[in-house]
Order: structure tokens, then C-alpha cells, then sequence
């Protein structure tokens, strides 16, 4: 069997002392680009040191907010919402290249990453509402190809192996006016140039009601929030996905972060909030290693080899603090790289 690999989400809780709102400034300002690019480039090493086997750049601003607030500035556009291909950069991308390049004189080897984007739907929603234009949704959609086509640019010292669109909306969102068509359409421009250049395209779901309409795109990898909810793997059907050739990206490891502390405050009746030594509990006692193989292992027996990739649910921005987050990463880790050894030695 081919070995799964980790991929993580992309945000984190900021260091103790730095807000998101700081480093959203920063990286519109650039007026503190040393302390910023340290901020970036400490978490991707971290990351890359704990075991992430395809990391994805730390991600500290607002998923959406980054990509529209660049699309909206009229200065970077030809006109409204059309924006330039030139100034369609992804700041982080530029930030961690110089520890990729440190990694390839250490290793030898090349260091794969992931690009994580906004998808076409949700920045739509964001800019447009639930309304349908679809001409304005063939924007987003041209627009995200174009930040796509500038992190190729930005990839000097290491290869972009997967490229996520974040589309969390898609099958939770049930007031989305946009046809089937028009998703159909959208998604598959702004998918095709990152699977021309070799790479694999994930899409990020909270749930994978509407995966059928992705399996008609070119998006060959499907994510979905596993560990949380593992019904949802029931609304697979293993030969779509094979008819299809696509695969999936499982969350083995919870990010539901307001669930897990309300978990620990009825299981050891305290207030986690207040006594925070008991967050730990999280990491020592609930999201276990052993418990993230054993996740991969029930779901394999399901979907088998359509599984390629695995990683936490989603983001840990919102996780009370970055130790605790890298934890997380690190348990999840152990558990595929567990999980793996297991495999091989059957």
C-alpha cells in the first residue's frame, strides 16, 4: 500500500503577545518584516521538525480575508474584482522558502508543501453574498487561479505537492443560489493549472455532502472533517471515487476545540477555561496518537486505498494557545506514522 501522508491544515493560535490583527497589519504595512517573517518562518520549521510530513505555510491571518482584501484594492485590479496575475501573491510563500532552502542543504531532498486558498464559493459568499452571479463567480474563480499561478512562481527552494481550496460552505451552506453547473465551472478553473503543473488538488469540506459535483473537476483529492463526525465517511461511495480517480484527505485528528475543553470540564468536572493545566488533558489523555491510528485504521477498512492523506479536521487558529496546537500536530504525527508501520509490516 502507498503510505498515507500528513498534511496539516495551515493555521495556528499566534504566539503568546501577538494578536491576528498584528500580523494582518504587518503584512499590509510591511513595516515589521523582520518580526513577521521570524513569527512564519519558526512555525513552518516547527512544524517540519515535529513530523508534518507536506506542511502547509502557518497561516495566522483570516482565510478569506487575505486573498478578498488583496481582490477588492482596485490598485491591484484592471477592474473591480479582476484582478492583475502579478499581484496575486501569497506573502507567506516568499517567507518560507528560506527555510525550505535551508532544509534542502541539511537534507539533500527537495521539501513538498501545501498552498492552502480560498476556494471560488466561499470568497464569493464573502464578497457577493448568497445571490447568483455567475459572472462575478467565474471572477473569484480566475482570481484564485491567479494566486495559484504566482505561488509556482514563489516556490524557489521547494515543490508545492497539493494545493487546498477551503470551501467549507459546500455541502453546509444550503441557502448557496450558485448551480450545480456554475460550482461544476468554477471549481474546475480553479483546480486546472495547479494539476497541470503535477501537483494534487484537495478540496476542503466540513462535509461531504456535495463530493459527487467535485469528482466531476479536475480536484483529485477530497478532505473531510473524519474525526469529528465519522458518519460522514458513509456518504462515500468507494467506486465513485475510483470511477473518478479521486482521493481522499482524512481528518483523524478533532479540532473542535469549544467540544474537546467541553469534554475535559465534564469528565473531570472543572473549568478548563480557568484552570487551563487541564487543556492539556486534550493532548494527553483524548486526541492520543493511539487514538488517531486507530481512526486511520476503521476508515482504511472502509475506503482502503482512495485514503492518501491525513491530518487534523481543520485549522488550530482558534486553539487557546500554539504549544498545545503543536501538540496536536505532533500526536497526529505519531499516529500516522504508527499507522503506516503497521501497514508495512502486514
Amino acid at each position: 500500500m502507498q503510505e498515507i501522508t500528513f498534511i496539516d491544515g495551515g493555521s495556528l493560535p499566534t504566539p503568546e503577545g501577538i494578536s491576528r490583527e498584528w500580523v494582518k497589519a504587518a503584512a499590509e504595512t510591511r513595516t515589521e518584516d523582520e518580526k513577521l517573517f521570524s513569527l512564519i518562518r519558526e512555525a513552518f520549521r516547527r512544524k517540519i521538525d515535529i513530523g508534518v510530513h507536506v506542511p502547509t505555510y502557518p497561516q495566522y491571518r483570516d482565510m478569506i480575508g487575505q486573498f478578498l482584501d488583496i481582490i477588492k484594492d482596485e490598485k491591484n485590479c484592471y477592474e473591480p474584482y479582476v484582478l492583475k496575475e502579478e499581484n496575486a501573491k501569497i506573502l507567506e510563500l516568499e517567507i518560507i522558502d528560506e527555510v525550505a532552502k535551508q532544509c534542502r542543504e541539511e537534507t539533500g531532498e527537495t521539501l513538498e508543501v501545501r498552498v492552502c486558498v480560498a476556494g471560488p464559493t466561499d470568497l464569493y459568499l464573502q464578497a457577493f453574498g448568497e445571490t447568483a452571479f455567475a459572472d462575478a463567480y467565474h471572477i473569484m474563480a480566475l482570481d484564485i487561479e491567479n494566486f495559484i499561478k504566482e505561488a509556482f512562481k514563489a516556490a524557489k527552494n521547494f515543490k508545492i505537492k497539493v494545493v487546498a481550496l477551503d470551501e467549507p460552505s459546500l455541502g453546509m451552506n444550503d441557502r448557496i443560489q450558485l448551480s450545480d453547473s456554475d460550482i461544476v465551472s468554477a471549481l474546475t478553473l480553479a483546480s486546472t493549472y495547479a494539476r497541470k503543473q503535477g501537483a494534487d488538488v484537495e478540496i476542503h469540506l466540513h462535509s461531504p455532502l456535495k463530493y459527487k459535483l467535485v469528482c466531476e473537476t479536475p480536484i483529485n483529492v477530497i478532505g473531510f472533517e473524519y474525526a469529528a463526525t465519522p458518519s460522514y465517511i458513509e456518504l462515500f461511495d468507494k467506486k465513485v471515487l475510483e470511477d473518478s480517480n479521486t482521493y481522499i484527505r482524512l481528518g483523524v485528528s478533532r479540532t473542535d476545540i469549544s467540544s474537546l475543553i467541553g469534554m475535559v470540564n465534564e469528565t473531570y468536572e472543572v473549568n478548563a477555561w480557568k484552570e487551563k493545566e487541564y487543556m492539556q488533558k486534550i493532548v494527553t489523555d483524548m486526541e492520543t496518537p493511539d487514538l488517531v491510528r486507530k481512526r486511520l485504521e476503521k476508515a482504511y477498512s472502509v475506503l482502503g486505498d482512495r485514503i492518501i492523506y491525513a491530518g487534523p479536521d481543520c485549522g488550530l487558529a482558534f486553539w487557546p494557545d500554539q504549544e498545545l496546537a503543536f501538540r496536536l500536530l505532533e500526536n497526529t504525527a505519531k499516529g500516522i506514522n504508527a499507522f503506516n508501520a503497521e501497514m508495512k509490516n502486514r
